[in-house]
């Protein structure tokens, strides 16, 4: 993100999540000195300039719901809002080091072989932990639709030779998903 981009977006932040919950009441949280909350609220601004304004209203309403402190009129933690933030809407960045180790081992090469590694990338960047074998057959439970999909779409367009609009959109975002996946195999 460039500096200008960065610039807005640290405003937006301001205007849609820390003014609203200013403007509710909520303080610092009792254990924070005064600085160390300014400080929170810069980090807060810089680390969530890349959220779009409709994920930014989502996040205040959150917060609004779940305010810290014992009387619930305490400014949530950072560290809780920067979590509701990544599953609201998670930032575009690339493969974090969890997801570079899990497709670099035999469970990711084994998505990516039998072709449900998207439905594993997607797991991981919402749950950001080591799959154990129960979710690991869930995960590939919930991609059996996509991928008998991609292959009836490469199937009819080999035999025919041409599929609809959409199915072919379908079959390129898999496709990148895919490739994607294979990508943290080179990294």
């Amino acid at each position: 993100m460039d500096v200008s981009k960065q610039q807005e977006g640290e405003k937006r932040v301001q205007e849609l999540l820390i003014a609203p919950l200013d403007l509710m009441g909520l303080t610092k949280p009792g254990t924070m000195r005064k600085e160390q909350f300014e400080l929170m609220r810069r980090e807060l601004r810089q680390k969530l300039a890349y959220m779009s304004p409709q994920g930014l209203m989502s996040l205040c309403e959150w917060c609004q719901q779940h305010p810290g402190g014992k009387e619930r009129d305490r400014f949530p933690i950072a560290l809780h809002v920067l979590d509701q933030a990544r599953r609201i809407e998670p930032p575009e960045a690339g493969p974090s080091p969890l997801m570079l180790k899990v497709f670099a081992h035999e469970i990711g090469q084994k998505a990516i072989s039998e072709g449900w590694a998207p439905e594993l990338h997607v797991w991981l960047k919402g749950n950001r932990q080591w799959p154990g074998a129960w979710t690991l057959s869930k995960i590939r439970e919930s991609a059996d639709e996509g991928m008998r999909r991609l292959r009836d779409i490469e199937s009819r367009l080999a035999r025919v030779g041409e599929v609809s609009r959409e199915e072919e959109q379908f079959r390129q975002k898999r496709r990148a998903a895919i490739r994607a996946c294979e990508d943290m195999v080179a990294s």
